[in-house]
């Protein structure tokens, strides 16, 4: 991937008194933002896209800077003739802009062509200001207990949803194995998840899994994301986005909450009985979890990895580290981005991931499953199109 460059243009950077530097053998595309009026004075104006340059939709790809009153730019170098799609958000999804009514907008396009490549936007309203709990119907199923503002010594406090199997209230004697899940707003109800009906569904899975017998009666922990999302599940510094502090989240997740979960609840505990499941950057955190504690966890559903994060520092440390007794689960659609956007670049990653966990010694078949999905994307739909399997994968008796 190119070196990320971001700076002003020439003429703002007069007026924020900076000055402007050139990326060799890429083109400089500028984004120029008017916010509305109702913005917050103490916002971050942020560039989020499909390219990896602009966040591979973290929420927060590029920074912009404030350059007048309710102006914000700042210019990203990516390789000519590349085409991406973005948005505007202020540090994430429930940020994200919307139309001056409210509705959702189309992703944004744009194209590094190598000549004035200025794109103006003019931000219509903002999600969190527009939409109200009321926009949008809860799909929870089953039943789910929430622990609000879940407290922790190491990290920021975030929601935590516990999902109970059918029965659990009538087996006082049985215990259960524990699914733990990153992004957690995003894992059971439609009304939390970033994207209207974008959810995994795991609670619906979950519940037609157990009553097919086809995986055992479980509990699923969702833990929702804080807007340090990149920090906490990163282990490594990405030159272009920052990151690197996931060893105080798990330190929290360890130390803190699955001790909480297994006195609270009636847990099977054991590497053996437990499993973590997470996405893009949460598929990271994921496997660098069953990596450093593998007697904690298991199982572990590494869900369309950003393996490209930190110059796939990931696969270096599957390549060094030890050996854990981990069963893994990687996947990735073969139309992760868009087509015009790195597409490639997301499948030719997750298979370095793949060889160089074959190359350590786990065994496609046995303890390691690998799927590339025809035509699946990079969001939750596309995600709980399979989540019937990964859950049967890291859960079945083998």
């Amino acid at each position: 991937m190119p070196p990320v460059l971001i700076r002003l243009p020439v003429a703002l950077c007069a007026l924020a008194g900076l000055t402007v530097t050139a990326a060799a053998h890429a083109a400089g595309v500028t984004f120029v933002v008017l916010v509305p009026v109702s913005t917050p004075a103490a916002s971050v104006v942020w560039i989020s896209g499909d390219r990896p340059e602009l966040g591979a939709w973290n929420g927060v790809g590029v920074r912009l800077a404030p350059v007048a009153d309710g102006v914000w730019t700042a210019t990203v170098a990516l390789p000519v003739g590349a085409a991406f799609e973005y948005k505007v958000t202020r540090g994430g999804w429930d940020t994200v802009e919307k139309d001056a009514r409210g509705g959702e907008i189309a992703n944004r396009r744009g194209a590094a062509t190598g000549g004035d490549d200025t794109l103006r936007i003019e931000v219509g309203a903002w999600r969190d200001q527009t939409e109200t709990p009321a926009a949008r119907v809860s799909t929870i199923t089953g039943e789910v207990r929430r622990h609000e503002a879940f407290p922790s010594r190491h990290v920021a406090p975030r929601d935590v949803l516990v999902w109970l199997p059918p029965g659990y209230e009538r087996e006082p004697r049985r215990r259960y194995p524990v699914v733990y899940f990153h992004d957690g707003q995003n894992v059971f109800d439609g009304a939390t998840s970033f994207l209207p009906g974008q959810e995994w569904g795991a609670d619906e899975a979950a519940d037609r899994l157990i009553r097919a017998g086809r995986i055992p009666p479980c509990i699923l922990v969702a833990v929702a994301n804080t807007p340090e999302r990149a920090r906490e599940y990163t282990a490594d510094v990405d030159p272009r986005h920052g990151g690197g502090g996931s060893s105080a989240y798990f330190r929290f997740l360890v130390e803190e909450l699955v001790p909480f979960v297994d006195t609270t609840y009636r847990t099977r505990t054991g590497p053996r009985h437990t499993a973590v499941i997470g996405s893009s950057l949460g598929g990271l955190a994921a496997l660098d979890l069953g990596l450093a504690h593998p007697g904690r966890f298991g199982r572990v559903g590494c869900v369309s990895p950003a393996v490209w994060w930190a110059d796939a520092a990931i696969v270096r440390r599957v390549r060094t580290g030890p050996r854990p007794p981990v069963r893994v689960w990687v996947d990735i659609g073969t139309a992760e981005g868009t087509a015009r956007a790195g597409t490639r670049d997301w499948v030719d990653h997750a298979r370095l991931l793949r060889d160089a966990l074959v190359a350590r010694g786990w065994r496609e078949g046995g303890d390691l499953r690998y799927e590339e999905v025809e035509g699946a994307v990079h969001n939750e739909r596309a995600w709980a199109a399979r989540i019937d399997r990964i859950l049967e994968f890291l859960l079945a008796k083998r």
